[in-house]
């Protein structure tokens, strides 16, 4: 006899949708925490406070701070493989002499939109610890893998500079970065808010710009 299914009842799903929405606004909290303030120095009341949220619901939904930075990380590294992977694939369409120049680009361009990533490396980037061990395995390693491949290609044609894959993919991340990462500094030394559209594409140019070979770029 086949089983009856049942649907969740009316006030099950908004619970859960409570709960979702919860978790969510705990970790987009956390994030902010713990990529301007550090891992150590961001606590569970200040996150419950900044996400609205009343107090213990971090141990609640996640049991732990150690357990909500792994969840924040993750949701930021989701982020980060969606839409990098889609720039990649766009990248892949395009004419072989095109593509570093493309992939340097659309890197800037996403460093632009989540300067949070570079500030979360930054913080944990210093210290062997738990939280650089499960940011590396998680999603940095492949990322450099797939980084250290483009350049390794477009320099097997003649499309790159002659330099380490291990140096190019430092000097791109720095590049791409640093400008938005320190924004206000920028802004306050250009007159000019960085991560304005316009400001973005030019930055993104530049460093694209930074890897034509010199005898081509002549």
């Amino acid at each position: 006899m086949p089983s009856v299914q049942h649907s969740p009842a009316p006030n099950c799903k908004g619970q859960l949708r409570d709960s979702q929405s919860t978790k969510l606004k705990l970790i987009k909290a956390a994030l902010n925490a713990f990529t301007t303030q550090g891992f150590d120095a961001s606590s569970t009341r200040g996150i419950e406070n900044a996400a609205g949220i009343k107090r213990g619901l971090i141990n609640y939904h996640f049991g732990s701070k150690a357990a909500l930075w792994e969840a924040s990380a993750d949701h930021l590294m989701s982020i980060t493989e969606q839409e990098l992977g889609a720039a990649v694939k766009k990248v892949e369409t395009l004419e072989e002499s095109q593509r570093l120049h493309a992939f340097v680009h659309a890197y800037v361009t996403f460093c632009a939109d989540h300067p949070e990533l570079n500030r979360l490396m930054i913080l944990e980037g210093t210290t062997a610890d738990w939280r650089l061990g499960w940011l590396l395995d998680r999603s940095v390693r492949p990322w450099y893998r797939q980084v250290c491949k483009v350049f390794k290609h477009a320099k097997t044609l003649g499309l790159a500079p002659q330099m380490d894959p291990h140096h190019f993919y430092y000097v791109l991340t720095g590049a791409a970065t640093l400008i938005f990462s320190n924004a206000a500094e920028a802004e306050a030394l250009s007159g000019r808010n960085p991560l304005d559209p316009d400001a973005v594409a030019a930055h993104a140019e530049a460093v694209a710009d930074l890897f034509i070979p010199v005898e081509k770029s002549r």
